[in-house]
């Protein structure tokens, strides 16, 4: 009586794994449709940075350090005369480096100290202003000048909205052209783009007596999205 018992589970649990088996055989396994979509705001910088170099060649190391030192001072002097308070000015590098003729590397002929100072300002119409300042206390170089937006991360995410819209947009054409019918999204990738500088000047001092005019900065994202098909 129990072996006919213990037969006859056996064969009950082997009929219900070959029904499990035939089903999940069966079952049609999900489409998929993956899309990468991009999308890109244009904006108005609302910040501009420009960095100033400072160069002093001397006879001697401690000539060259004094001497880049007034100078840099006269520049910070000048242009918080100018500049209002939002405007931040901070000393952002500092070198000293032996000069040596081409012919002889064994003593230098001189010392060349660099310093270089970071104008940061929303006032955008006034670096024609700044820039000129810094060319009357004998700055050697306008090292950069770049825009940029406070609202970055802000039109980050907008855009990387738009960017699973048009995704979806993507997916609903192709599942169309392929009889499917989409289901739902089963996957959202997305890893933010760094700080775009979309305008970079790089010129002597002396030159920087024109306006300057910031053009559109474009912030561009995009999101690879999967979705599920039937």
């Amino acid at each position: 009586m129990y072996r006919k018992f213990v037969f006859g589970l056996f064969g009950t649990l082997i009929i219900i794994f070959f029904a499990c088996l035939t089903y999940a055989q069966e079952k049609p396994t999900p489409s998929t449709i993956e899309v990468t979509g991009k999308a890109k705001i244009m904006v108005m910088p609302n910040m501009a940075t420009v960095s100033f170099a400072v160069e002093t060649s001397a006879n001697t190391a401690k000539q060259a350090a004094g001497e880049n030192a007034k100078k840099t001072n006269k520049l910070l002097n000048g242009l918080r005369e100018i500049t209002a308070k939002e405007v931040k000015i901070k000393t952002s590098g500092f070198n000293l480096t032996p000069i040596y003729d081409k012919d002889s590397r064994l003593r230098p002929r001189g010392y060349r100290a660099r310093n270089s100072v970071l104008l940061e300002t929303k006032s955008i119409d006034k670096l024609g202003t700044f820039i000129d300042e810094a060319s009357k206390v004998g700055v050697s170089r306008i090292g950069s000048l770049t825009f940029s937006t406070d609202r970055d991360e802000e039109l980050r995410k907008e855009a990387a909205v738009k960017a699973v819209q048009q995704a979806k947009k993507i997916a609903e054409d192709l599942a169309k052209a392929a009889g499917l019918t989409i289901k739902k999204i089963t996957k959202i990738s997305y890893s933010p783009h760094g700080p775009v500088r979309p305008y970079r000047m790089e010129a002597m001092a002396a030159a920087a007596r024109t306006p300057i005019e910031a053009g559109e900065m474009s912030i561009e994202e995009s999101v690879h999205v999967v979705f599920e098909a039937y």
